[in-house]
């Protein structure tokens, strides 16, 4: 049948490519470069591959003799894809009856991204099958219509596939240099035509995807959870699941900025200074960098505190305006002043749509990160627990400060070595916003420092109760320091909340 061999261009030169080679046509081609294939990938099992210049010289020619076969398939039988497909640098090419197909539909990625996807049930002679999968333009692409014109049998030769396995199951998803052919005129095609021509093969309607895109009334009720419930989730069973929680933002934690210097074309942090901006993808970069939202929401139900990951595009939505805006427009240069129309947001009551993000050492879990936010028409407010309490001072050596005149009983959740968290129960006005800083434009401003969790003012101070096996808990310093024992059932006395102090020069004048 002949051999084959890759060839590669620059993107800059795909179109001019694009326009001279027509599949099936005969080229000469004069000029260009090849080199080892290394690549992972790669369409065809090559020593070189072919490295086309922009002067490379492409000729069309008539047919020659011996002919040049119009395909090249390297087929993989469906009992092998697992053993020798997944781990080969060389992309798959797999030949079926066309059993089930499912219609175009967007569905969400990573709990964030839309994606169009199709999906295919392909059939052997032996009765095994395989799932097909095709993602973005190949999705879109690909004529669902021209199927209905076709006769049966519909046999399907997909070229190019990178091998995944789904629920123990080999899968095949498409990549750029995916390829299909209807009924093709190959001597393997011969076999399924006389099998399945004895048997029915009416082509059956695949189910749609459980991350197909939701109306936004159902996106609000999704997996609905409380923070109690999202913190005793194990981040890696649940890394594919999208949840929502009602929940309204008290604080933002952004001891890092509430914006950072992104690269143009990748969004990704850029590093060195403001005249030598590199990415780690992009190099050095020529143009102005993309200020870029990221910050921590702290955030409470009423009846717990935790933190969501804002960032991105989901905070501009949120915001209603670029970090460019702000940024260059209303001149919030420093990133660790926020502008007040980003504080207006505090204290309402919301549905963040969530899911997990990566494993991060320095919080010893994972992330939550917060998808899309809706506002919250149940007219359902947060009321933290209600108990009633001695009135708490506030603190003598605290700026601003905001009482937490109770904590009720101080719940562990199951912990998991990936997700380990104490939660707590808070009380009525814990969680209002302390008075805010004035910034020089005379606009209100929050001035932030670090805030993990809710810090508590006298690192000295320490409470204890007898349980009923003489165990103590203590509260010192914060959260990460709070034992927990197995009853806790009377009250104590009230403790402060109070936002770090800067220690720079400048906030003492």
């Amino acid at each position: 049948m002949g051999g084959a061999i890759q060839a590669v261009a620059k993107t800059r030169d795909l179109p001019t490519f694009a326009a001279i080679v027509i599949e099936g046509n005969h080229y000469e081609i004069k000029g260009f470069y090849t080199y080892e294939n290394r690549a992972v990938n790669t369409v065809a099992a090559h020593d070189a591959v072919i490295d086309l210049k922009s002067n490379t010289n492409i000729t069309g020619i008539e047919a020659i003799t011996p002919s040049v076969p119009r395909y090249y398939f390297n087929f993989i039988d469906y009992g092998h894809i697992m053993t020798k497909s997944k781990s080969s640098r060389i992309l798959t090419d797999v030949l079926g009856r066309l059993k089930a197909l499912q219609p175009l539909e967007q569905v969400i990625v990573r709990g964030q991204k839309l994606e169009n996807k199709r999906e295919f049930m392909l059939e052997n002679i032996r009765g095994e099958e395989l799932r097909i999968t095709l993602w973005g333009d190949s999705a879109r692409d690909f004529d669902g219509l021209a199927l209905h014109n076709l006769p049966s049998p519909v046999i399907i030769v997909f070229v190019g596939f990178r091998v995944t396995e789904f629920k123990g199951k080999p899968n095949l998803n498409s990549t750029a240099a995916s390829l299909w052919y209807f009924n093709p005129d190959i001597p393997e095609c011969l076999a399924y035509k006389h099998f399945f021509a004895q048997l029915p093969v009416e082509i059956q309607q695949l189910p749609s995807s459980s991350n197909v895109v939701l109306s936004i009334e159902e996106q609000i009720k999704e997996n609905r959870r409380t923070i109690h419930e999202i913190l005793c989730m194990n981040p890696y069973e649940h890394k594919h699941l999208r949840f929502t929680c009602q929940a309204s933002i008290v604080d933002f934690d952004f001891p890092n900025g509430w914006w950072y210097p992104s690269c143009p074309k990748c969004n990704k942090k850029l590093s060195g200074g403001e005249s030598n901006y590199t990415c780690m993808d992009h190099d050095a970069i020529t143009s102005l960098p993309v200020p870029w939202f990221r910050l921590e929401c702290i955030v409470t139900d009423g009846e717990d505190v935790t933190n969501f990951l804002l960032f991105g595009k989901t905070a501009e939505n949120f915001f209603g305006s670029l970090a460019h805006h702000y940024v260059y427009d209303r001149k919030f240069i420093d990133p660790s002043v926020l502008p007040p129309a980003m504080a207006a947001k505090l204290n309402k009551s919301m549905i963040f749509q969530l899911r997990f993000g990566a494993f991060r050492s320095i919080t010893n879990r994972c992330e939550v990160i917060i998808t899309n936010i809706f506002d919250d028409n149940t007219n359902k407010s947060i009321h933290p627990l209600e108990t009633a309490t001695p009135e708490a001072k506030s603190s003598p050596t605290s700026k601003t400060s905001t009482p937490l005149s109770y904590m009720k009983q101080v719940l562990k959740a199951p912990s998991t070595p990936q997700n380990t968290v104490t939660q707590l129960r808070i009380a009525p006005d814990s969680l209002e916003t302390p008075p805010r800083n004035i910034s020089p434009n005379k606009e209100t401003s929050i001035n932030s420092e670090a805030r993990r969790a809710l810090d508590f003012d006298d690192a000295t101070q320490q409470l204890s109760h007898e349980d009923e096996h003489d165990k103590a808990i203590e509260v010192q310093g914060n959260l990460g320091n709070i034992a927990t024992s197995e009853t806790f059932d009377h009250s104590l006395p009230p403790l402060k909340k109070q936002r770090a102090t800067s220690s720079s020069s400048s906030k003492k004048n």
